[in-house]
């Protein structure tokens, strides 16, 4: 169930939602996480992937990862459901209103997070769950010196040519990673707020997830 943004309430520091990527087409496939909330208001949600969290992702229909295929492959090949636990160190991520993309602190060291990574996705919608989003292929990856660099240009040109996205979406996208970048420049809001010595609180648990999670295949 979608939330009307005007009727929509608040999460509360510590509530435990899941964040969703859906693919328009494998609607029935999930990159499922569940995370903590850090912060919500009219600004920012802020989230905490927790080190060993169980999420769910997609996969070929064989279990095989699916940037093991070439080119276009990767966007229109048969897929599956599989879990598996959530590796290295937790993620804070930020999503702002009517925003196309995310940014995510990567920890680089103990307590600093000075390793961005801006996802670009379609704005975020609130669910009785949580959140859903669509990712959107290209991304943006950020150094402690501010420095940037574009990822995944050639997968947006695959699908592209897999006519998964059309030439006003891929339009769109690179808009949304200039905006990104317009904020990297000027090291505006989420960069500026503090996020790299965030600390996740030591009570919190690790959320599993939904009693009615389903899967093909276990990493």
């Amino acid at each position: 169930m979608t939330v009307n943004p005007s009727q929509e309430s608040r999460w509360q520091r510590g509530d435990t939602i899941t964040w969703i990527y859906r693919d328009p087409h494998f609607p029935d496939l999930l990159d499922l996480r569940p995370v903590t909330v850090v912060a919500d208001d009219d600004r920012h949600l802020a989230v905490w992937l927790a080190p060993g969290t169980r999420m769910l992702y997609p996969v070929l229909a064989d279990g095989s990862e699916i940037r093991s295929l070439e080119g276009g492959q990767r966007f229109t090949a048969p897929c599956a459901q599989a879990v598996r636990d959530w590796s290295g160190a937790g993620i804070l991520v930020v999503f702002q209103p009517g925003t196309m993309y995310s940014v995510w602190f990567f920890e680089t060291g103990p307590g600093v997070r000075d390793s961005y990574y801006v996802n670009i996705e379609a704005p975020f919608t609130r669910t009785a769950m949580g959140i859903e989003s669509s990712d959107l292929v290209l991304d943006v990856v950020v150094q402690a010196d501010h420095s940037f660099r574009y990822k995944d240009e050639d997968e947006l040109e695959f699908a592209h040519q897999a006519g998964v996205l059309t030439t006003s979406q891929v339009v769109q996208i690179r808009r949304a990673a200039a905006s990104a970048v317009e904020v990297i420049t000027r090291w505006g809001f989420p960069f500026d707020a503090g996020f790299e010595s965030f600390r996740p609180d030591p009570a919190w648990v690790i959320p599993g997830l939904p009693a009615n999670a389903q899967w093909d295949f276990e990493k």
